[in-house]
């Protein structure tokens, strides 16, 4: 085995972790939206990411 064939084996498996990475944040986010914004309270679903109702949440649980 070279150092290019170990290299590139490397990069290939980084990048996989970081595409799956990005791919399990896009769920994430885009499962907030739709809860909040389309089940939920029915407003807008960009309204998930204010900080008022981060800490209205956190309240709750301490």
């Amino acid at each position: 085995m070279t150092w290019q064939s170990v290299l590139k084996k490397t990069g290939l498996y980084l990048l996989k972790i970081i595409i799956i990475l990005l791919l399990i944040a896009v769920a994430f986010f885009g499962g907030l939206m739709i809860g909040y914004g389309v089940i939920g309270d029915g407003n807008s679903p960009m309204d998930v990411f204010e900080p008022e109702l981060w800490q209205h949440i956190l309240d709750f649980i301490m």
